[in-house]
């Protein structure tokens, strides 16, 4: 990481005062980071290396002392790293045959193919606005776009022991295009702006034409070592465990889900044993404060009204985990690492005002947290008994050889929780939660690494009770009859698997098993240098419960992935270092052929209203170019 800019320097400068710098200064000048990124839950790597520096800070007899200059103080203690990357994106019939003109004509409903996906309005437009079309409509079923994100991680180490971090996005998947000049999501535009069809410039997302802002901090939390009590956390950080199924820090450049958790952590090892240990506390949901019930006079400390309203999470991370730098030399020995571990976690509600007095088809709600506490009336009728727990648990397996990698990660959810049925009443209806899920990752290299042949395989427990696969709002899906338990499960959406079925339309893996063979290869691999490789994956996949599916049948497609990527400065990141610094260039292909899972039932092909009804070919085009820093 080179050293920020002058520029940038002087700024901090301003803003920090010369006697908190003069007595935060590092002790050594130039100490040597290692990046705070969990690869098993808790950042042990990480804990470990912080440990060895203030061992060999210690043992120094003559201490190297700081730096005399403020910038170049500033320069030691503050590294800046992330990426900027900009996405094209091409998506062809992503409706599968739903929104096909001649199908909708026989009466077909693109809502009725229970697919969460955005459909294109522009098929099916009056002749009207589309004279140029030979049949007077039009028939829109491609969607483009490009989009970029300007990540920073700011690390602050105040001590080789004292650290914080952070992460701060600016034009977080900012659609290139959706704000010119003069356009509004709300309100009246200024009648001096000009139409967008004459937009003259892009202006800064706001609130009045964005739904989120130019600039969002997402995670800020501390680390702080001691080498013999072990490592404390506490902040907004992000979560990881194992391969990310479940928790998912979604730290990638192609990245665009994450976890993050707001979190009190305790971690400790035995170095010796290579063991690590980790207790937590988060704070999920907090519920009603006196900011939301606007009681708050624009500043000063908010308070939390009630505890009863409030999810409570406590964690436990335990396993056996090598240190990266003894990991490295046992494989270049060509033995055997392994790591495991055993992450687990417990979370109750008492109380909610989430979907109180609504439906039971709908789930819509129609309380919110801001009438909580405004008075009794709405006290009364604006809670109910939520009762809702859950345990989870969550085995991860690593087996790693210097030709191989062996990676399983297995989760297991139970517990209850009650929902409102019905408009007007308080009477709850219990729901057990019952899911299972897993994946497994095996990887074989050849040719001096640059031949890697892959297979990847998971399993999501499904829902013969519930129609669809996958609806955004979690435990609340269209049921069928008088059903008192949810055992769908879902893979957390960053863990990606292919680029159109799973990526996309569903968002995640949910009810479903997938099979994934792949093959790679390089054809530049130089570590430390320029990387070019090419993939191919074909990815199938079925419902795990086929009355599950839109067609009850357990088959849903097979999909072809393709891949040409370039990277500068390639390090390999499997033992959890963070990936060099550089270019990045990827170009992606994909096609999905549905299968009769997505598609209607058989019973209603042979009626009038289905009988027109055809798959179409979804395919998608990709690019991704970045820089890493």
């Amino acid at each position: 990481m080179r050293r920020p800019s002058p520029a940038l320097l002087a700024v901090i400068v301003a803003a920090l005062a010369p006697s908190a710098l003069a007595q935060n200064a590092p002790q050594n000048p130039t100490p040597t980071r290692t990046p705070s990124v969990d690869t098993a839950g808790i950042n042990m790597a990480a804990a470990a290396a912080t440990e060895d520096r203030a061992a060999n800070t210690a043992e120094r007899v003559t201490p190297t002392p700081p730096p005399s200059n403020i910038l170049d103080r500033i320069g030691s203690m503050v590294e800046l790293h992330g990426y900027l990357r900009v996405r094209p994106e091409w998506m062809h019939q992503f409706d599968l045959g739903w929104d096909d003109l001649a199908f909708r004509d026989a009466g077909g409903n693109f809502a009725n193919s229970q697919l969460p996906w955005v459909r294109n309005p522009d098929n099916g437009l009056g002749n009207n606005l589309c004279p140029s079309n030979a049949d007077g409509r039009c028939t829109g079923r491609t969607q483009t776009m490009a989009n970029m994100r300007f990540r920073i991680n700011p690390e602050i180490h105040i001590t080789d022991n004292i650290a914080i971090y952070s992460q701060i996005d600016v034009f977080d998947n900012l659609i290139l295009g959706s704000t010119p000049q003069g356009y509004y999501t709300g309100g009246q535009a200024s009648p001096w702006a000009p139409i967008g069809a004459f937009s003259q410039t892009q202006v800064a997302p706001t609130d009045q034409n964005s739904l989120t802002p130019s600039i969002m901090v997402s995670r800020a939390w501390a680390e702080v070592t001691n080498q013999s009590l072990g490592q404390i956390r506490f902040g907004r950080m992000p979560g990881q465990w194992g391969l990310g199924i479940l928790a998912n820090a979604g730290n990638g450049i192609d990245s665009d889900y994450q976890t993050h958790s707001d979190r009190i952590m305790y971690a400790a090892r035995i170095r010796p044993l290579h063991l690590f240990l980790a207790a937590f506390y988060d704070f999920p949901s907090s519920g009603a404060t006196s900011q939301s019930l606007t009681r708050e006079a624009g500043q000063g400390q908010p308070i939390d009204v009630s505890q009863l309203d409030d999810v409570n999470q406590f964690g436990l991370a335990l396993g056996r985990r090598v240190d990266p730098a003894e990991a490295r030399q046992r494989l270049n020995r060509g033995q055997l690492v392994v790591n495991a571990g055993l992450y687990g976690l417990f979370r109750n509600q008492s109380l909610s005002s989430e979907f109180v007095g609504v439906g039971a088809e709908t789930m819509a709600q129609t309380v919110d947290q801001r009438t909580v506490g405004v008075d009794t009336a709405r006290e009364t009728s604006g809670i109910i008994q939520r009762n809702a727990w859950a345990v989870i648990s969550d085995l991860w397996l690593q087996v790693l050889h210097r030709n191989f990698r062996f990676e399983m990660e297995a989760a297991l959810i139970y517990g209850q929780t009650n929902l409102a049925r019905a408009a007007g009443t308080r009477n709850a209806v219990t729901y057990d939660l019952a899911s299972f899920g897993g994946a497994m990752e095996f990887e074989y290299r050849l040719l001096n690494n640059r031949l890697t042949l892959d297979f990847r395989t998971g399993y999501a427990s499904g829902d013969p009770d519930v129609e669809g696969l996958n609806y955004q709002n979690g435990f609340t899906p269209p049921v069928r009859g008088a059903t008192k338990a949810f055992t769908t499960f879902r893979f957390h959406p960053d863990y990606r698997i292919d680029m159109i079925l799973w990526r996309q339309i569903f968002r995640q893996v949910s009810g479903a098993y997938y099979f994934r063979p792949s093959v790679t290869y390089a054809f530049v691999n130089s570590p430390g240098g320029d990387r070019l490789y090419g993939r191919a994956a074909v990815i199938y996949s079925r419902a795990s419960e086929f009355l599950q599916t839109r067609g009850n049948d357990p088959n849903l497609g097979v999909e072809i992935n393709a891949e040409v990527t370039y990277q500068s400065n390639f390090r390999d990141t499997s033992l959890g270092d963070r990936p060099g610094a550089g270019f990045f260039a990827s170009l992606q292909y994909g096609v999905l052929f549905p299968m009769a899972g997505l598609g209607p039932r058989e019973d209603e092909r042979a009626s009038s209203t289905y009988s027109g009804f055809s798959f179409s070919t979804a395919q998608t085009l990709r690019g991704v170019v970045g820089v890493m820093y």
